[in-house]
């Protein structure tokens, strides 16, 4: 009976390893997502426009490698040969049409209300309205998901660990926002900005999770999640 209990306590004990597995896997998305940028940044002035322009470009390359990494692990992506499962049916087809004509619509009214349709504003809004969800969505709520669900069997501690981490993946957005306020000239600290995306974040990653336990697609998810900023400012 002894030795049963010290095999289940072990197992449980490797068993918790997929947080700190999770943590630094983001960690070093993060890493490679600043990496990739200062290396691009490197070859074009230090401009509002290009600032933005190579965010959206770093973020789609370390997103797209991932999707790579991740395509034949099951734990990651139960999909195997393709390399994104969103959805394993197509029940939700009605709600995705809603939700996904609301979001278009959306994006192309919300330049109107937040400083008009410059070519750096649509930039800004490209990156927090779509770029930035998808990424984060098929990130947090596909790929994270699926490993801490291949461990975790109980979807509710599964929805507050992914809440929790998708919360403090804001902080490594530090670089985009200190450099944007620099380039305007904004008299705002970083620290002011990034610490209530956290606390908001962890409300919005909250309600995604719940939306992600109660329909299974994760199409869903960006929909919301790109909603979510344009209702509530990027």
């Amino acid at each position: 009976m002894i030795c049963l209990n010290v095999k289940e306590n072990a197992v449980s004990l490797r068993n918790k390893e997929y947080i700190l597995d999770s943590i630094i896997l983001l960690v070093i998305i993060q890493i490679a997502r600043v990496t990739i940028k200062y290396i691009l940044l490197s070859q074009f002035n230090l401009t509002l426009e290009n600032l933005n322009i190579i965010n959206i470009i770093s973020i789609i390359i370390v997103g797209v490698s991932a999707a790579f990494i991740f395509r034949g692990n099951d734990l990651f992506n139960s999909a195997g040969q393709r390399l994104i499962k969103l959805n394993n049916k197509y029940t939700n087809k009605k709600i995705r049409l809603a939700s996904g004509f609301i979001g278009i619509m959306g994006l192309c009214i919300a330049p109107y209300f937040k400083g008009g349709y410059l070519s750096s504003n649509l930039i800004i809004l490209t990156l927090y309205l779509i770029v930035q969800p998808i990424f984060e969505e098929i990130l947090f709520r596909e790929y994270i998901w699926n490993y801490i669900g291949s461990f975790e069997k109980d979807e509710k501690k599964v929805l507050i660990i992914i809440s929790i981490l998708s919360a403090l993946f804001k902080l490594g957005y530090w670089d985009i926002i200190s450099q944007n306020l620099s380039v305007i000239g904004s008299s705002y600290f970083t620290v002011d900005i990034i610490m209530p995306k956290v606390f908001f974040g962890l409300i919005v990653a909250f309600v995604l999770g719940i939306i992600k336990i109660k329909y299974k697609d994760t199409y869903l998810c960006i929909f919301a999640h790109s909603l979510i900023n344009i209702i509530f400012g990027k």
